[in-house]
């Protein structure tokens, strides 16, 4: 029973996690202890044992130190990395950002005028985990307010930002709510971060006066 709950623990704290190399290692290290707490009391003896809890507790705690440690940078109610992390990301190594997908939600405000804004909020943490589980490796998605979402993608071919943006739709296809997306690729490396996002704004804007085009709405009701 022990075994399952850590590995299901470390299955769990993996599959949440933005998938930064500063976010892994600690679920790594979570991972090995409960490894290694495991297996050797059948490798060296049941007095091993005796000391499995205190390194099942001291690996907990440091886990919990560096979750502490996270939260600054992260979205209280998604979970994803918020504003602040943001701009300290795309100051670091701004080279290396070679697209950015920007997303919207469609029809946040007519879900927390109708619904409650709750229901606004479970909206908007059901898309955070579609895009987590759309990402792949240099890929960071960041909640930068209210319902507006950014992945920031770094040393990624256009193919691969492609393939992320269908990824995205496809999960949130198997939901009840809609999203605007838009991306640009920096081809030439001649492109800012800010450039990129202007880019794909305007894309992802059009997408979103399509939406309310095709539906009947007024886009100022969201």
């Amino acid at each position: 029973m022990v075994g399952v709950y850590c590995v299901f623990l470390s299955y769990l704290l993996f599959k949440r996690c933005n998938k930064q190399v500063m976010e892994i290692i600690p679920i790594i290290y979570l991972a090995f202890t409960f490894v290694v707490g495991l297996v050797l009391p059948f490798i060296l003896g049941s007095s091993y044992a005796n000391i499995f809890c205190t390194m099942v507790a001291i690996a907990l705690f440091v886990y919990y130190e560096f979750s502490v440690l996270q939260l600054t940078k992260k979205d209280a109610l998604t979970g994803l990395l918020n504003r602040q992390a943001y701009y300290a990301d795309i100051t670091n190594d701004p080279e290396s950002i070679s697209a950015v997908v920007t997303i919207d939600m469609n029809g946040l405000k007519r879900v927390n005028d109708n619904s409650g804004h709750a229901a606004g909020d479970e909206a908007l943490t059901t898309l955070a985990f579609c895009f987590t589980k759309a990402i792949k490796r240099k890929q960071l998605s960041y909640r930068l307010g209210g319902d507006e979402f950014v992945i920031i993608c770094r040393k990624n071919t256009q193919e691969e930002v492609e393939e992320l943006v269908s990824r995205i739709r496809k999960n949130v296809s198997e939901t009840s709510y809609s999203v605007s997306i838009g991306y640009s690729f920096n081809e030439n490396d001649t492109m800012t971060v800010n450039d990129l996002v202007k880019k794909s704004d305007e894309m992802m804007y059009v997408e979103k006066q399509e939406y309310y085009s095709k539906n009947g709405l007024d886009r100022r009701h969201n």
